[in-house]
């Protein structure tokens, strides 16, 4: 799981590690783009609609989420290029610790807020329903994403970007294949779209910790490690808080243009 990045050729060490990165964003996207395409064949505008609402919101969760863990991917990355292994079993368990934490909080602050979140969202009338059916079964998926996301930041750290690209094809796989069975089987609109982006995910998350456990390495994740340690966190958040910040002000909802103008079926229409 560990790869040496500190030593052979620059170029080659580069271009071994960037292109599945590159590859597992490309994968990303398709994935994002699976359930507008899939449920465009089999419902009608309003849950296509519903659908592209949540799935802004839940990108900029998104993104957010893998910003914060850039720090957690610096400071692993920094252990390991040290060979201090130790320090990065304890950078990797307090990434844990906190990221569970965080999505745990995240769960029910965002449950509570799905319907206010939906409004100011300014979602058609008619795609409300379907928009808050699909943001609340995210948002209760919020753990497995978080975890999803979290463990291919390790791997990162670790210098692995292989792993995380094959279990991103794992999940795009999952997911075209469940929203076909939810959407177009089933007949279960935004709510089957949100079933299979969560159910995917955890797919993926059980797969990684399958290949985690089943590799031999020389790195050991104690309890201790486990326990909070500020002078870890504090390494993590400074990095990641700015990252997360940054991503959120630039791939958020309203840096769409659909909602800075009239929806498209009510341009050209009076009142």
């Amino acid at each position: 799981m560990r790869k040496d990045l500190t030593t052979g050729s620059v170029w080659k060490t580069v271009l071994s590690f960037s292109l599945p990165y590159f590859l597992s964003y490309f994968l990303q996207t398709l994935y994002g783009m699976a359930d507008l395409f899939i449920i465009g064949q089999f419902e009608g505008v309003a849950s296509t609609t519903a659908v592209s609402v949540g799935s802004q919101v839940m990108h900029m969760l998104t993104v957010m989420i893998v910003g914060l863990a850039m720090g957690s991917t610096v400071s692993i990355g920094q252990a390991v290029g040290a060979r201090d292994m130790k320090r990065a079993a304890r950078s990797i368990g307090n990434t844990a610790t906190l990221f569970l934490g965080l999505s745990l909080v995240l769960t029910v602050l965002l449950l509570l807020l799905d319907r206010p979140i939906v409004s100011v969202m300014s979602t058609p009338e008619a795609a409300v329903a379907g928009t808050v059916d699909y943001l609340t079964i995210c948002f209760v998926g919020i753990p497995f994403i978080t975890a999803y996301n979290i463990i291919s930041s390790i791997f990162r750290g670790l210098g692995d970007s292989k792993s995380h690209m094959y279990f991103i094809a794992v999940a795009c796989i999952a997911n075209i294949a469940l929203d076909y069975l939810f959407m177009g089987t089933l007949h279960m609109g935004p709510s089957g779209a949100a079933l299979g982006t969560t159910l995917s995910q955890t797919i993926s998350v059980l797969l990684s910790l399958v290949v985690i456990t089943a590799r031999k390495n020389d790195l050991s994740i104690r309890r201790s490690d486990l326990c909070p340690a500020w002078p870890v966190m504090k390494q993590i958040l400074s990095v990641g808080i700015p990252v997360a910040l940054q991503d959120g002000f630039t791939s958020g909802p309203w840096t769409c243009p659909c909602l800075r103008s009239p929806p498209f079926w009510r341009i050209g229409t009076s009142g």
